[in-house]
């Protein structure tokens, strides 16, 4: 009888699988990628906004706004939710247009307009006065059917002055009466300050706490394990109750410095030789993160 060989390389997604081989530098180019994994929130909020945008068309659109901390995800979910509603929009032409949008660092009705534009790949007129570039981003709306505007970043309407924060919540209330469309946004806690500014956004903006990481999550082992075999490292990881520990004590729960965290000491056990996640590992690189450039020079 013949014996088929383990796979050495079975601890690896088979996306990735393939890569366990490569050169370190393509190993590394593999690690720093981009790569949604789900988890429950997650997954919740990318539903809550599919809902808004298949939303029968209604005089007041309801509207979303999730809300938290600075690296807990927020900006990965609005390009998670465009990028799956643009791949089901290929076998489904049908589908309600979902616009998004990252709020200008200084911005005001006119920046506001051209940012919007420039979302939907619409160069706006140098000399086009702020009725025209109102006229532009209703006509393009309409002709992409869009339901649903999706703005990241929002609390930076909170910090211009006074005057100009009330016409950009009137221009916010007339884009989605005008248009009955749903806005989604996404910002840290003065974006609550906004919504709550404005007793009519107040009246249709649900809002939600986008809540950190804890120990006590029952699927946190799970992502973690998910996002690890997407790792082209050679030898396999025991995502233990002592690992996970590790990395809770680093990032404090915060979404983006899991992902962050993982990924640098995923690199470390390249640059080491070690090819596997190991609490020690974690803690070497805890220590160089905290460290700064000092182990650089």
């Amino acid at each position: 009888m013949t014996v088929v060989p383990e796979d050495p390389f079975g601890h690896l997604s088979e996306q990735i699988r393939h890569l366990a081989t490569a050169d370190d530098a393509v190993r590394r180019a593999a690690i720093s990628t981009d790569t949604w994994i789900d988890y429950p929130v997650g997954k919740a909020a990318l539903d809550a906004l599919y809902r808004l945008r298949d939303q029968p068309e209604r005089m007041r659109m309801p509207s979303i706004l999730f809300y938290a901390p600075p690296h807990m995800g927020k900006s990965a979910l609005t390009w998670r939710c465009k990028a799956m509603h643009d791949e089901q929009a290929k076998t489904n032409p049908d589908l309600p247009g979902i616009v998004r949008m990252q709020a200008p660092p200084t911005v005001d009705e006119r920046r506001f307009y051209q940012a919007l534009l420039e979302a939907m790949g619409v160069r706006a007129p140098l000399d086009a006065t702020i009725h025209r570039l109102n006229q532009l981003c209703v006509a393009h709306l309409r002709a992409r059917r869009v339901r649903l505007l999706i703005i990241d970043e929002m609390q930076t309407i909170l910090d211009q002055r006074a005057n100009v924060v009330r016409v950009m919540l009137n221009t916010l209330k007339y884009l989605s009466n005008e248009l009955r469309i749903s806005i989604a946004g996404f910002g840290s806690g003065e974006a609550l300050g906004l919504i709550n500014a404005d007793e009519h956004l107040a009246a249709r903006f649900t809002v939600v706490a986008l809540p950190s990481w804890t120990q006590r999550e029952s699927w946190l082992r799970d992502v973690v394990a998910e996002r690890i075999a997407l790792f082209p490292l050679r030898f396999p990881t025991v995502v233990d109750k002592r690992l996970l520990n590790t990395i809770r004590r680093e990032t404090a729960g915060r979404v983006g410095d899991y992902f962050d965290f993982l990924e640098e000491t995923a690199l470390l056990a390249i640059e080491t030789g070690v090819e596997r996640l190991t609490p020690e590992l974690f803690e070497q690189g805890a220590k160089r993160r905290r460290s700064g450039f000092d182990d650089l020079f």
